[in-house]
């Protein structure tokens, strides 16, 4: 419904004025609306979960008012306001949330001038409850002529001003969705100005306090940032986001925690980015240095660094280069054992991910090359899957064309590795990268010490193609390594344990895949005991085949 107070129409031009009472914005009638349009578009449920439970969530309908006020002689004047009355938005994320309005309204004040020339000024204000608010002021002048209508003119100065305090960026996750969470309060006092040539430039300032930016799956979290940031000149400029270190997780590996916990060289951590980007030639230029600071914290892994990284952009074309050092770190590969996957060709989409447009031709995706150099530090330990050593060592990181490459060694220092049951001692384990960061060189040595022969394993070649074999020292036969490394004595003279070591070392060597995981067991221990006893593991009597039957060769390698 409206209320009309009159329009009149006539040779010199028009008036108009009048209101419309409440109107009532609700989804239903925006559907209602696209569909008497011919605009909808039938959308197919992307993933998600329904939930039919009754929604929490009840919000009253948006209600908005528009009055008017314009007449046309020679130029066009008057007003122009729309408003809310009451009501609410609910910002479709997971989960929705509603947005607080308090007030909001667009003002357009339009003042005559001479030859047709009207200023037009547009004022927008919009306040809540506890996001903050956003006031905006913008000036352009519009021409009026019978012969072409209304025009706004390229070469004409125009203006926009913005001035926001944004109590909680938590709004943000609407279009971040959850691949990162922001937080804190941002305010922001920006100058946009229209140049002669249909350019542009801005000027202004941006601070923000409290400032939080989380990935939870990863365990990145930043906290209690502040920012210092300025635009001139179309250059964004970072003058200092900073992050102190926030010493949240006290992680389960005892060292590392003992280090975090009683080293004054652990405290005290920070974060400090700095740069710039160019919004018109779309080139940038950031510096992170980070000192001590712990990047990465979880129970089953961790990781505090110091360095510095560089970051050049000119796209499509980024570039990251830089070193940094891990001060503390620890990984736990007991996790990797719990963690779901499902197979590769299954791609997991959202209900909240936007659709996907075919790109047009020319849209090309972005060119990241990297050249980063990594030190593990005095500090870095890996532990899980019967693993329990220090590891050291240095790798340049390489990418090009999408294709990521390695060069450099890490090697264990000391602990010890559990494998067949008994608790090796790590003798030398490096890893290799000479290019193809998924297929590194191998060369591992255990050794089950404190016996008169120490027995072991040596693993090499590559991690997509491993070789496993037995040492000893001194040098017996392969009969005796194997049973020395699982029963801590050489062979028993009346050939009993002989068809178990023959099984053992057949498969041991064969594929390098432990016997018992072809009947689907996991683990399997050696321990001592009595030959046909109560608690034994062993038969009182095995009976090998015939050394004239059809054997392997790695039996034979065994009995000879």
């Amino acid at each position: 419904k409206m209320q009309h107070d009159h329009t009149t129409v006539d040779q010199t031009g028009f008036s108009t004025k009048g209101q419309t009472e409440a109107v009532s914005i609700s989804v239903k009638r925006i559907d209602e609306l696209m569909h008497r349009l011919g605009l909808e578009k039938e959308k197919k449920k992307r993933g998600g979960v329904v939930d039919k439970r009754e929604n929490l969530t009840v919000l009253e309908d948006l209600s908005l008012q528009l009055a008017w006020d314009v007449a046309l002689k020679e130029a066009l004047s008057g007003t122009i306001k729309l408003q809310r009355l009451a009501g609410d938005i609910l910002v479709p994320a997971e989960p929705s949330f509603p947005l607080g309005l308090k007030h909001s309204e667009v003002v357009l004040t339009i003042v005559p001038g001479a030859g047709g020339r009207s200023m037009l000024n547009a004022d927008v204000d919009i306040q809540t409850e506890k996001m903050g608010y956003i006031k905006a002021k913008g000036t352009s002048p519009i021409y009026y002529s019978k012969a072409n209508g209304f025009e706004i003119r390229t070469a004409d100065r125009k203006e926009l001003i913005v001035n926001a305090h944004m109590d909680n960026l938590t709004w943000t996750n609407l279009i971040l969705r959850d691949q990162l969470e922001l937080g804190g309060e941002l305010v922001a006092n920006l100058t946009v100005q229209s140049t002669a040539d249909g350019g542009f430039t801005t000027q202004g300032d941006i601070t923000g306090d409290n400032l939080r930016i989380t990935r939870l799956d990863d365990g990145v979290r930043l906290l209690n940032g502040n920012l210092k940031a300025n635009l001139n000149n179309n250059r964004f400029t970072v003058e200092r986001l900073y992050f102190p270190a926030q010493l949240r997780v006290e992680p389960k590996e005892w060292r590392t925690a003992t280090w975090i916990r009683e080293a004054d060289d652990a405290q005290n951590g920070s974060l400090l980015l700095q740069g710039y980007w160019d919004l018109e030639t779309n080139v940038g230029d950031f510096n992170v240095k980070l000192h001590r600071y712990p990047l990465l914290q979880r129970a089953d892994r961790y990781a505090m660094v110091s360095g510095d990284l560089n970051m050049k952009a000119e796209l499509p074309e980024i570039h990251l280069s830089g070193k940094i050092t891990a001060d503390a770190g620890w990984f736990n590969l007991d996790m990797l054992g719990g963690l779901p996957s499902v197979d590769g060709d299954i791609v997991v989409i959202r209900s909240t991910d936007p659709v996907i447009e075919d790109k047009p031709e020319g849209d090309g995706p972005m060119n990241m090359t990297m050249s980063l150099e990594v030190d593990l530090g005095p500090r870095f330990y890996l532990t899980g899957y019967g693993v329990n050593s220090g590891l050291v060592g240095q790798l340049n990181l390489q990418m090009h064309d999408g294709q990521l490459t390695a060069l450099g060694a890490l090697n264990t220092r000391g602990g010890a590795i559990e494998m067949y049951g008994q608790r090796l001692q790590l003798r030398r384990g490096t890893v290799t990268f000479q290019g193809d960061i998924g297929s590194p060189i191998l060369d591992i040595q255990a050794l089950r010490t404190g016996l008169s022969v120490e027995a072991g394993v040596k693993v090499g070649g590559t991690a997509r193609k491993p070789r496993i074999d037995l040492i000893s020292v001194p040098e017996v036969s392969e009969l005796e390594k194997l049973s020395w490394l699982l029963f801590g004595h050489g062979p028993d003279d009346s050939g009993g344990d002989l068809a178990l070591l023959l099984s053992v070392g057949t498969s041991f060597l064969g594929d390098g895949e432990p016997f018992y995981r072809k009947f689907g067991i996991d683990e399997l221990a050696m321990r001592s005991g009595e030959l046909g006893g109560a608690g034994s593991i062993l038969p009182a009597t095995s009976t090998a085949s015939s050394l004239e039957s059809e054997i392997s060769d790695v039996e034979r390698r065994f009995i000879e």
